[in-house]
């Protein structure tokens, strides 16, 4: 069955890059490359192409030049030309065409694709070299760099072509990119008065031969550092960017802090959200908005980043560490209920590494004992928990942007709530204290705002979400499947009833290894692989003033656990070499 949802995808991509009002519009959206220390870009042809002359010459003296390749029914004119890119590439949602220009943006060729929804497949087409004496190995590379960007954008895991038999050159040339055959269809001439053209025949006069490249066999591991984290930054977040520095002023200095808001509202189903500097700003504002304060006591896990608890010291309170689960490392609920005290006045469950906490546990017992619940799912954009989105369970649920998360704004936040009278108060807080729409001052009060470039990212970001989320699932079901058979590996597993958006691929390392965690860590360090230890038990810190009892689990899970590579943007080989070097250490 089609996966509809990239389809759809496809063409809100196809329309968002063909839509320019400007040059400066038009190069944000480009995908650059390079070749023998060259730079060149794929930029999408447009509406201007229609109105302009010399691009349509130059279209047509090409179709003329490689009418043996492209055989076509209608005469080659200059309206014959305006019409073909009018109606099968500008007005179809399904096809994308692309100029291959230098550094001077001077035009070198075209490449397209096109999308068949419901064959289930994309297909490259329009590969057409206009001037064929320069920059040997162009081709390649702007396909090369095709393929890249539909693997980083749709997740897409094998792609599509066909080829005239007649054209040798053409077949040797993808069959030396890595495609195979799959399929052959013989054509046959037909001919009208406008000109003439290959089709579906009883008699053979050519043949259409249908080729596949898979990406997962195909796109090889590069040498090089193997990096933990990793953003996927496309044309979207460039050309949003670049017009939030160009018009994102005066009148317009929120219009992309607004929309990020709203639309991230929308996606985890939440009435209210409210962009921050930072994620520690989000935890932090919300102990306020809440009254949390000197002698309160906030439960949080013991295995987090330091921010959870040291938003509740920020405020005056203490922070009260509890024991994880075993399995995935999140708040003990029983644990959470032993820990209650008569000064008890909130918990900050934390869903590590993007995997779900028992919400429904946590919030019953935040309800028996009058409690507060704000939520740390800084790594959790998009986990699931029975089908509703972590962060929307509590009063409030924190969200970070950091440039190693899922989605990156350098660094951000987002705080999101459903009660209004919350809402308001925290907007209040995070603006100084000031009276809405004045300059009086009314409280004490931070400024934790996020600025409106960084919003243009934001929002980028987000409206790409789920296809990083399918990424990052992926690469943990390689691991999964590359390494559970190790005695003593034991991953971090989603809990019952979640959906977790695998930020970080991680487990922890038992006795029965024969390196621990840091000899692990320092042996795929001399492979050039990056990895981290977890986060340890951050009761064992000085810094609170206090010795609390270490819980047990958190401190073997700090103790032994590691993080793996988990950009977004890692492909099979490259998690394929991880795998290996981990299987020769252990």
């Amino acid at each position: 069955m089609p996966d509809n949802q990239v389809y759809e995808n496809f063409q809100n991509w196809t329309f968002f890059l063909q839509e320019v009002s400007s040059l400066q519009d038009l190069v944000a959206k480009s995908y650059p490359f390079e070749l023998n220390e060259q730079n060149f870009s794929l930029i999408p042809f447009t509406k201007f192409d229609l109105s302009s002359e010399n691009s349509l010459q130059l279209l047509g003296n090409w179709r003329k030049d490689n009418e043996f390749a492209y055989p076509t029914r209608s005469l080659i004119t200059t309206d014959g030309t305006s019409k073909w890119l009018e109606n099968a590439v500008l007005n179809n949602e399904n096809r994308l065409l692309f100029w291959i220009v230098d550094s001077s943006l001077s035009r070198l060729g075209h490449i397209g694709v096109v999308s068949y929804p419901m064959e289930n497949r994309f297909e490259i087409d329009n590969v057409l070299r206009g001037i064929p004496s320069e920059n040997p190995g162009l081709m390649a590379a702007a396909l090369s760099k095709l393929e890249a960007i539909m693997e980083e954008e749709f997740s897409i895991e094998e792609i599509f072509l066909r080829v005239l038999e007649s054209n040798v050159h053409a077949v040797d040339f993808y069959l030396a990119h890595g495609y195979s055959e799959c399929a052959r269809e013989e054509l046959s001439w037909e001919y009208t008065a406008t000109g003439s053209r290959l089709v579906p025949g009883n008699t053979k006069d050519d043949s259409f031969i249908t080729m596949k490249k898979n990406f997962l066999e195909s796109i090889a591991y590069i040498p090089g550092p193997i990096l933990t984290a990793g953003p996927s930054i496309s044309a979207l977040e460039n050309a949003y960017v670049a017009d939030a520095v160009r018009n994102g002023w005066n009148a317009h200095h929120s219009d992309y802090l607004l929309r990020f808001e709203k639309e991230f509202a929308e996606y985890v189903g939440a009435r209210y959200a409210m962009a921050t500097s930072s994620c520690t700003g989000a935890l932090h504002l919300s102990l306020l908005a809440l009254g949390i304060g000197p002698g309160d006591e906030v439960i949080v896990p013991d295995i987090t980043w330091v921010a959870t608890a040291s938003a509740v010291r920020y405020v005056g309170a203490k922070p009260v560490f509890v024991d994880v689960l075993p399995d995935s490392w999140t708040l003990d609920p029983q644990e959470l209920k032993a820990s209650i005290t008569q000064n008890t006045k909130a918990i900050i469950p934390v869903h590590l590494y993007g995997y779900g906490a028992r919400m429904p546990e946590i919030m019953a017992i935040a309800h028996e004992f009058n409690l507060k619940v704000v939520e740390d799912a800084a790594p959790a954009i998009g986990t699931q928990i029975h089908k509703k989105f972590a962060g929307t369970f509590g009063d409030f649920g924190c969200f970070s942007f950091q440039g190693a998360k899922l989605l990156v704004t350098g660094e951000g936040g987002m705080v999101v709530t459903d009660d209004p009278i919350l809402y308001a108060k925290i907007k209040k807080i995070q603006d100084h204290g000031r009276k809405p729409g004045t300059f009086w001052i009314e409280e004490l009060g931070f400024k934790y705002k996020m600025n409106n470039l960084t919003a243009a990212l934001g929002l980028a970001q987000i409206q790409r979400a789920q296809n990083q989320i399918d990424r990052k699932r992926r690469i943990n079901s390689w691991y999964q499947e590359g390494l559970r058979d190790i005695p003593g590996v034991s991953f971090q597993v989603e809990d019952r009833d979640t959906k977790s958006i695998c930020w970080m691929s991680s487990f922890t390392l038992g006795q029965e290894c024969k390196v621990d965690r840091d000899g692990l860590i320092a042996a795929l360090k001399l492979n050039g692989i990056d990895s981290r230890p977890v986060f340890p038990s951050i009761s064992q810190y000085k810094i609170w003033g206090y010795a609390p009892q270490v819980p047990h689990n958190s401190k073997l899970i700090g103790d032994s656990g590691i993080n793996l590579p988990s950009g977004v943007l890692l492909n099979f080989r490259t998690v394929e070499k991880v795998i290996e070097t981990i299987r020769k250490t252990l």
